[in-house]
């Protein structure tokens, strides 16, 4: 996935001086600057007219390139996990709200848990803290998709409060716009499918 992260922040503690009396200058700890408080970033939940065995197939096709420009490589294997780097394009805001883009490269571990989830744990990247979770759920020869993610950077309440107000609002519109282009991506698939066909009509579960 998925992805990634707009802004990078490193905290580095300074070093204590003693003062005339020999006691340590106070100043901010290795432990509250390097203190993650994590950000739950709203779901996102979209409705695909397709198989989840299907979407599941979509979602771990890792190694192929994306029409927006990203791309992912297996680098790892071991059992139902995968390390997995990613190369995701998230839109960015400059001055005038004039929208551009830029890639980031994110490590995960993915875990594999077919058909109904798929966990993302963040190696390397922006981020200190990268948890994303696919949830697929089956609507009766549908699917209905969840997008979780959970984000966190280092610094303690400085961290969280750069995270809520920078890094948040961009990651929060990626994730719709990622879940958007998955679905068109997974009903094209299931409309070329004859094992797992285009769903126009699904049952209630």
């Amino acid at each position: 996935m998925p992805l990634p992260a707009a802004v990078s922040y490193t905290f580095e503690a300074d070093i204590p001086e003693k003062g005339p009396d020999h006691e340590p200058a106070l100043g901010p700890s290795d432990a509250s600057l390097s203190m993650i408080l994590p950000i739950r970033l709203r779901p996102v939940e979209i409705h695909i007219h397709a198989d989840r065995r299907l979407a599941f197939q979509v979602l771990t096709a890792f190694g192929a390139r994306q029409d927006d420009g990203g791309s992912s490589v297996v680098l790892k294997a071991e059992g139902d996990r995968r390390l997995v780097e990613f190369h995701s394009v998230i839109p960015t805001f400059g001055r005038a709200q004039r929208r551009g883009q830029k890639i980031y490269r994110t490590v995960e571990w993915v875990t594999l848990l077919e058909p109904e989830e798929i966990r993302f744990e963040g190696v390397e990247g922006p981020l200190d803290l990268l948890q994303d979770r696919f949830v697929l759920r089956d609507l009766g020869g549908c699917t209905l998709f969840r997008y979780e993610s959970t984000i966190g950077i280092k610094g303690g309440v400085a961290g969280w409060l750069k995270g809520r107000l920078l890094v948040r609002p961009t990651l929060s519109r990626f994730m719709r716009d990622h879940s958007r282009r998955l679905k068109e991506t997974i009903e094209a698939r299931a409309k070329d499918s004859r094992l797992y066909p285009y769903r126009r009509l699904c049952l209630a579960p």
